[in-house]
């Protein structure tokens, strides 16, 4: 039960967006390039385009070792503080695959005498022949890049201790940067450059299939070597010896750049507070800067009961040709409401946005330049608060919003993975912004905050953003963000490749549900197929399917009418594919 229980809770994280994140539960799409980034340490404004891809496994190895992800300590890690938490995320043009990978840790142990991977160090597995074959060790055109902390300040020089031997080193870049109290919470970031040719890789190509599997080595003890790890895929020791566990991605046809990227739909929103499938489908930002404002404040990043920095947020924005909706999803262990406050001075989701996409610099907002402050503490009033959340500079005529309380996802009483805070959805006409809904590529100034407050006495202790570390954003929109609006998303995940043999497990609808709840599956072949739902002790509860299923979309109704609220995970099993995900009932 204890095995069972950690799989679900290791892929809590797992989501489908267009192209950004996870396609069918199975295959990570890395999205092209007009732009490429600067190869030193740094989030160019290419990077902040793109969300995170979290870390999603924290108990790893043989036997485990692990510090809890979300900055809370465990087990036998000597961590006490931030602990371990890693995020990434790549791209790549006809020419490179870039990589960036930003390492929460606010103890980092340099010991050059060590083994590098024995240390603070980020691994990155990588394989060209895309050939999952279970092995005792890597074949031609799989590779492992180990890379310390140490070697920082020594890039240059260092190409082949941070790469080896095995791979031609020509046009290999790479870069370190700590990360202080000024922007972030402490740790570091590492940007790799990587040659296609190098990697066995044809860049004229598109939708390229690849292994992939990415790795944070932890230590806080110089004299005990390696204490922890997180994965990306699998919670096994051995992807130096074996491509076959790594995941998969998929080098993708779908072109970023500095804009980010707002997909238009053609289906109804309701506007209730619940993940409709459809933002799935489509891209999301996340905040990039932890730390921010004038002078730089935040919630202590050694609080653990407050998991991930104080709090996180996700955002997916998407539009038809009359409003634009916005669902986020806030991480956040301890909300303060305090209504006798300022919105900015607690727990608030601050929304930006300039249908004039004027990025002038200003000393106060100009005609179509709007601040949405949304304080936590309306939940349950929003019909009669749209001016107290969207102001009087707007017309409010159409605009709706909801707030619904998550639930933590808890490992033994310690709040692990996604963890409690509430979700957001909104509709504003664009009318209102002064947006032509019908004008795909327009530009609009966008920009996303997350104020923070862990005591009432002390009001906002912290901000998170999406683009800029000011504090300045309520008065300059030319501080703001870049964002277009983009191309309809047609059935299924928009650009998805065809990968042979994949298997698809989608995320419940509705969800939250009372009572039930329907769950689509697709198969690659006919086979034996068990679908069975879990609760959060990792306890089989109900079995949904088990005997022989045709390949293709299946359907299946979980009725939960004498289950109690709570999160329940449902695990796909068919031949040797497994798939899970996380789904919550709310009576």
């Amino acid at each position: 039960m204890k095995n069972v229980l950690l799989f679900l809770l290791s892929l809590v994280l797992i989501t489908s967006v267009v192209e950004a994140k996870i396609v069918n539960d199975s295959v990570y799409q890395i999205p092209k390039t007009s732009v490429a980034p600067v190869i030193d340490g740094l989030q160019d404004q290419i990077w902040k385009a793109l969300d995170w891809n979290m870390q999603r496994i924290y108990n790893v190895g043989d036997p485990p070792n692990y510090v809890d992800a979300f900055g809370v300590s465990g087990a036998t890690a000597a961590d006490s503080g931030v602990g371990l938490t890693g995020m990434s995320k790549a791209m790549w043009d006809a020419n490179n695959l870039y990589i960036l990978f930003y390492s929460v840790d606010d103890i980092i142990i340099d010991v050059p005498a060590n083994p590098s991977w024995n240390q603070d160090a980020i691994e990155i597995y990588i394989d060209g022949t895309n050939n999952h074959t279970t092995e005792t060790s890597l074949a031609t055109g799989q590779y492992q890049f180990t890379i310390p902390h140490w070697l920082k300040g020594q890039e240059a020089t260092s190409i082949g201790a941070a790469f080896g031997t095995t791979i031609d080193t020509v046009g290999i870049e790479y870069k370190i940067s700590d990360v202080g109290d000024t922007l972030g919470f402490p740790g570091w970031m590492l940007e790799v450059k990587i040659p296609l040719a190098s990697l066995g890789i044809d860049g004229s190509s598109t939708d390229i299939p690849i292994g992939w599997e990415l790795q944070q080595d932890e230590s806080d003890d110089a004299t005990a070597g390696r204490q922890a790890m997180s994965k990306w895929w699998s919670n096994s020791n051995n992807s130096w010896a074996n491509a076959g566990i790594w995941g998969n991605a998929v080098l993708s046809s779908r072109a970023v750049d500095t804009v980010f990227e707002i997909n238009k739909i053609n289906s109804s929103i309701t506007i209730d507070g619940v993940m409709d499938p459809i933002y799935q489908k489509a891209n999301s930002v996340t905040v990039n800067l932890f730390r921010v404002g004038d002078p730089p404040t935040a919630e202590s990043p050694v609080v653990d009961t407050d998991p991930m920095f104080g709090s996180f947020i996700t955002a997916t924005p998407i539009y038809d040709e009359t409003n634009l909706y916005v669902f986020v999803d806030v991480v956040d262990q301890i909300i303060m409401d305090v209504p006798a406050n300022p919105s900015w001075n607690q727990d608030a989701v601050e929304l930006y946005l300039d249908g004039t996409n004027n990025h002038a610099d200003e000393t106060s907002l100009a005609t179509g330049q709007y601040q949405f402050t949304i304080p936590h503490w309306l939940m349950g009033q929003e019909a009669t608060s749209i001016g107290a959340a969207f102001g009087t500079t707007i017309d409010t005529t159409g605009i709706e919003y909801k707030m619904v309380n998550h639930d933590a996802i808890a490992n033994n009483g310690v709040i692990t993975e996604e963890g409690a805070g509430y979700y957001l959805e909104l509709k504003i006409p664009l009318a209102s912004l002064g947006i032509d809904g019908t004008s795909m590529g327009a530009g609009l100034g966008f920009e996303l905050q997350k104020d923070q407050s862990n005591d009432a006495t002390v009001g906002r202790g912290g901000m998170e953003k999406w683009w800029n570390a000011s504090n300045n954003s309520w008065a300059n929109a030319g501080l703001w963000g870049y964002a277009k609006l983009g191309p309809l998303i047609i059935g299924g995940v928009k650009g998805k490749p065809s990968v042979a043999g994949s298997y698809k497990l989608d995320q419940n609808y509705p969800n939250p549900f009372n009572p039930s709840t329907k769950i689509n599956f697709e198969l690659a072949k006919t086979e034996k197929v068990r679908l069975t739902v879990y609760n959060i002790l990792g306890e089989q509860v109900a079995v949904l399917v088990d005997g022989m299923r045709n390949a293709g979309a299946q359907t299946v109704t979980f009725d939960a009418k004498n289950f109690s609220s709570g999160v329940y995970f449902y695990k796909l099993e068919a031949g040797s594919t497994v798939l899970a995900k996380k789904m919550m009932l709310l009576k």
